[in-house]
């Protein structure tokens, strides 16, 4: 790891700034860097969002939550390194968190309205801190707009927030163009980052086990159809949603939360479907359903150590004698009595326990019941 004292001490080979006799390095966005790559499809969905699919954000929501989490992203990288960084991770988190999250009350249309801002706001604020605090190994452990916006959904609730709909709406071209997007989107992306198979992964188990769920008999209502939806349709609906899309192309593929080798990454895939999916079936509710989703996430993102422990196991043969022995060799109990006394490991258990506990306590949540129906809060304004 590069220290911030050898960062300043050595000569700056690129754009500087001088302040107060200072020499600040500028370190501007690389064409090659993917998450210029990601912002771009983000981006472009969020046009099509505000043109064709009755997106029920604003632009000036938009705006206000990407600079936001821009100009934290950059203030603490330069209280760090000293350095005036493009904060591209801090336009992704600030431009996922408002791509997903909702303020009830927003209507399409409403471009400079600023309802629930502060909601926003508080996703991006929650996400950059756990990416900053939250460092049980050296790197962040959790997505960072994953935990803002299931903090939200969850702490929030849903008479104030929600989460984009499972279905994007009715404009068969803004649908059409969307998931051509989308899927151009991750062959661009998931390439340059060796995610294919972990997405792949993930597809195939969710979509064995909605089909089992949705063959069960399992159904949910939702504030934009009427009466339940079963059978086919719950299986359609919930597995080839653009946002379920969205989310294992565009969000469990951050290659700094997920495992490095590929064999993990397989598992991790299939793991996070399989906690989806166990999730989803007690859910009545697409705000149950997609809270599911998105918390299955920040559970197995807790779970990457173990999976990566797990992944070099397969791979290095066990020789005779223990010449092999590695320091994850230390017994389990040993490794998590040492790891719990650390603040940040405490904070990721804190988390990925409360996420999918809170989840499964929505399926008893008549309010949330009466919301999707269109009886009962504000959000019939949704």
């Amino acid at each position: 790891m590069t220290t911030t004292a050898s960062i300043t001490s050595s000569p700056p080979t690129g754009p500087t700034l001088t302040w107060r006799g200072e020499v600040i390095p500028v370190v501007l966005p690389s064409p090659r860097d993917p998450r210029l790559k990601l912002s771009a499809v983000i981006m472009t969905l969020h046009v099509l969002g505000q043109t064709l699919l009755d997106f029920k954000v604003s632009i000036a929501q938009i705006v206000v939550t990407i600079a936001f989490c821009a100009l934290i992203e950059a203030a603490v990288t330069f209280r760090n390194a000293r350095r005036l960084v493009w904060p591209a991770s801090g336009i992704l988190t600030g431009s996922s968190v408002v791509f997903i999250l909702r303020a009830s009350g927003t209507q399409h249309g409403d471009w400079w309205s600023l309802n629930g801002i502060e909601f926003f706001l508080l996703a991006g604020l929650i996400a950059l801190l756990s990416k900053h605090l939250i460092r049980p190994q050296g790197r962040h452990l959790f997505n960072p707009s994953n935990v803002g916006i299931v903090w939200c959904l969850l702490v929030i609730g849903p008479n104030h927030v929600f989460a984009q709909y499972l279905w994007w709406g009715p404009n068969t071209l803004g649908v059409v163009l969307a998931y051509a997007v989308i899927i151009a989107g991750a062959l661009w992306i998931l390439r340059a980052v060796r995610m294919i198979p972990m997405a792949v992964s993930f597809l195939v188990t969710f979509a064995v086990l909605i089909g089992i769920l949705a063959a069960m008999g399992n159904s949910f209502i939702a504030i934009w159809h009427v009466g339940p939806i079963s059978g086919l349709s719950y299986w359609a609906t919930i597995a080839l949603s653009p946002e379920t899309l969205v989310f294992v192309f565009f969000m469990m593929s951050d290659p700094q939360t997920a495992p490095k080798a590929a064999r993990g990454r397989i598992i991790y895939g299939a793991a996070t479907a399989m906690v989806a999916a166990a999730l989803i079936s007690v859910q009545p509710a697409e705000f149950g359903i997609k809270v599911a989703i998105l918390s299955s996430l920040t559970v197995v993102c807790a779970l990457v150590p173990l999976i990566e422990a797990a992944a070099r196991r397969m791979q290095v043969p066990v020789v005779a004698g223990g010449a092999e022995r590695r320091a994850d060799a230390v017994p389990l109990a040993t490794r998590w009595a040492a790891a719990v006394r650390r603040p940040a490991v405490l904070a990721a258990l804190i988390i990925a326990v409360a996420a999918p506990v809170d989840t499964a306590v929505l399926a008893g949540n008549e309010q949330v019941i009466l919301i999707e129906r269109g009886q009962a809060g504000p959000l019939n304004a949704q």
